[in-house]
């Protein structure tokens, strides 16, 4: 297997996000829907068969806009050792389990 493949680059994404800890780790089950994972402090680790996708949250903060404080956590995701098309469906899941209402 060469170095070069595909599978094994890491791909990081990072989302800052109007999203408190509790919050995340609230909506983190459905995400995941019944796959193993690791929580370590602000650290999640998931094995997705011969990967590891590794979520890291920011410390918490706050958007102040107007009279209006919302929470704020940068999310940086960490593929290892994940085909393009893994990262892909997991990025599309994530955006939609973490969506917000709005309009």
């Amino acid at each position: 297997m060469g170095g070069d493949s595909a599978e094994s680059k890491e791909v990081r994404v990072t989302k800052d996000m109007a999203l408190s800890h509790a919050d995340f780790f609230r909506i983190l089950p459905g995400l995941l829907d019944g796959e193993a994972y690791e929580i370590d402090g602000n650290k999640v680790r998931v094995a997705r068969g011969p990967g590891q996708i590794e979520i890291r949250l920011s410390p918490e903060g706050h958007r102040q806009m107007a009279a209006l404080r919302l929470p704020r956590t940068q999310i940086e995701l960490r593929f290892r050792s994940c085909s393009l098309q893994a990262v892909e469906t997991f990025l599309a899941d994530f955006d939609l389990r973490y969506r917000r209402g709005g309009g």
